[in-house]
């Protein structure tokens, strides 16, 4: 007599997930956490400004962001993410030499990106837009004098040592820039400028009149007028604006940028070291969990660029 021995599938304990992609999620969701509270930080201090103030956020244009070079920043993100996921399913169908080649071209973005992001650095060091150097203060908007000028001579006496730290960077500014060579009429400008904020020294025995050095808050407006002249001349001239915010912004700015930046960075150097991994044969189908768990990485990144990129360069 014959009989039928049905076995009961063995159970395991443990989620149905390997444990690599559990581990992966779960470094996922702390970082969501910590470009979460950036991003949160971000919105509150931007929408926390005085109501009572007329000044308002500094605009990207005010902080020289250019919308087309974050757009494209963000194009050849989602293009790096896209080429990532050709690079695993190239694996999983066991195509190492084009699994290779789509790494390699990851790879590639993942610096041009980088290299667009050190452009703009560069471009916030030359125009110095960096916490702590920015101009805070310009001339509070006339509006019939009363109330509003109590309001304004209240601000300069609130802001007077950092408006001065201002004042003295300015100072050493337009004196470098005295000894350089420049378009005439803005030279003329800056040395004007130099002229108003150094105080008149007489020789021995004369007599001078005094003269009112400008505040903080005109310098600020005068450099101003001098950089929108300069810059539609095209002269680049290292002279701090006067942005009102603009070190909060420049500090939100630099955190936000920066750490996503370094998240880059890492996962540029993943990709690198498959790379190499590829070049010495010792790349291959059974590595196809690695792409994968490299790829969700790679995808996060770039949704939090998505979040950035409309918060600093579009609104």
């Amino acid at each position: 007599m014959t009989q039928v021995v049905y076995e009961r599938p063995q159970e395991h304990m443990g989620m149905p997930l390997p444990t690599p992609k559990v581990a992966m999620w779960l470094f996922l969701v702390t970082e969501i956490m910590f470009f979460t509270a950036l991003i949160g930080t971000y919105i509150v201090l931007r929408h926390g400004t005085p109501a009572q103030s007329p000044f308002k956020w500094p605009a990207p244009h005010q902080v020289h962001l250019i919308e087309w070079i974050g757009a494209l920043n963000t194009f050849v993100l989602i293009c790096s993410s896209f080429t990532v996921v050709l690079a695993h399913h190239a694996a999983v169908k066991a195509d190492m030499k084009k699994a290779t080649s789509y790494v390699a071209i990851t790879l590639a973005l993942g610096g041009v990106f980088l290299g667009i992001k050190a452009y703009e650095y560069n471009s916030k060091f030359q125009h110095d837009i960096l916490p702590g150097h920015i101009g805070e203060s310009l001339p509070y908007p006339a509006k019939g004098g009363g109330d509003n000028d109590l309001k304004a001579i209240e601000r300069e006496k609130h802001e007077h040592a950092t408006g001065m730290q201002y004042f003295h960077r300015v100072q050493l500014q337009l004196e470098a820039i005295k000894k350089s060579s420049i378009d005439a009429e803005i030279q003329k400008e800056c040395n004007a400028l130099l002229d108003a904020m150094t105080a008149t020294t007489a020789a021995e025995g004369q007599a001078v009149a005094f003269h009112r050095p400008p505040s903080p808050a005109e310098v600020g407006e005068r450099v101003n007028e001098i950089l929108e002249k300069a810059e539609k001349k095209g002269v680049t001239l290292h002279l701090t604006p006067a942005i009102p915010f603009g070190n909060l912004w420049a500090s939100c700015y630099f955190a936000m940028t920066g750490f996503h930046a370094l998240h880059v960075l890492g996962g540029v150097v993943v990709f690198a070291i498959i790379l190499l991994m590829a070049v010495i044969g010792r790349l291959g189908p059974q590595h196809s969990t690695m792409l994968e768990l490299v790829g969700l990485y790679w995808h996060f990144v770039d949704i939090v660029w998505i979040f950035l990129f409309p918060l600093l360069y579009l609104v």
